[in-house]
This record gives C-alpha cells, structure tokens and sequence, in this order.
C-alpha cells in the first residue's frame, strides 16, 4: 500500500525526508513537498516501511531518531505495526515505543523520533492511501479532508 502519513497534530505536514540517502533523519515536511520525499510503502505482512523513490531504503530506528536506511529483512528495528494501535505507528523491536514528533513540533523539518507511547497527538499518523485517487491530486484531496463543510 502506498500514500502518505499525515500527521495529526498539523494535517499541512506529512511524515518526509529532506535527502534521500543512508541515515537520513526523517522530519515533518509539508503536504506540497516533492513526492520522492513523502511518499511511502507499507508492508502490512513484514512490518517494512519504504520509501517508494527507492525500494532499498527503509524507516528505521538509530539512537532514538528514526532515519532511512539501508533494507536488511533480518533487522528487528526495521520493522513497524499499524494494527495494534490504529494511528500509532509501533516499533517491533520495542512495542511500547512509537514514531513520535520531537517536542510536539509542527514546523517543516521538526526531527522525527522513537518515543515511548503516551498518546499524545505528537504520536499520531494517519495513513492516506493514494492507490484510491490519482497521484496529480492526492495533495489537494488530503488537505481538504480537514476543512471545514460549508453545508
């Protein structure tokens, strides 16, 4: 499944890159980056989290902050979990830690860590899928969803 992570705190920013090479930190990025930076592959059946520009890259967790990095299927800290709490995203290596946005930050670039569970908005991705609408206007559609109807 492809699409983005919006994060819930700030529905204008999506989990991202701003390089796309080993030990890359991830951070917040706007809604309207460059796709190759936002845009990801979740592997429901092995926990892998890719970067869709680069099949070899993959969330993972390096003291504490969560950077790209090179595909190893053996590496336990590679591997994530959606289901067991729906809008946290869950380190397999250590289930009561979870992706996190440091300080609560909102702003483009705000680094991206592992954080033990709380909660806390900082905490919460929601998955939006781009298989279901065409890639020209998954940012326009997903930054609609959070205004409000004029009814």
């Amino acid at each position: 499944m492809i699409g983005f992570f919006k994060y819930a705190a700030c529905p204008t920013m999506v989990l991202g890159i701003s390089d796309q090479q080993t030990n890359a930190p991830l951070a917040l990025r706007k809604i309207d980056a460059e796709l190759s930076k936002i845009l990801w592959s979740v592997n429901e059946r092995t926990g892998e989290i890719t970067l869709v520009s680069s099949d070899a890259m993959v969330m993972d967790i390096s003291g504490g902050r969560i950077v790209l990095q090179q595909r190893d299927p053996n590496k336990l800290s590679q591997k994530w979990d959606m289901a067991m709490t729906r809008g946290f995203i869950r380190s397999k290596q250590n289930k009561d830690n979870v992706i996190d946005s440091l300080n609560r930050g909102t702003a483009e670039g705000n680094p991206i860590i592992l954080h033990p569970y709380n909660g806390s908005e900082a905490q919460q991705w929601k998955f939006v899928p781009v298989d279901m609408m065409s890639v020209n206007n998954v940012k326009t559609q997903v930054m609609a969803e959070d205004e409000p109807s004029h009814a």
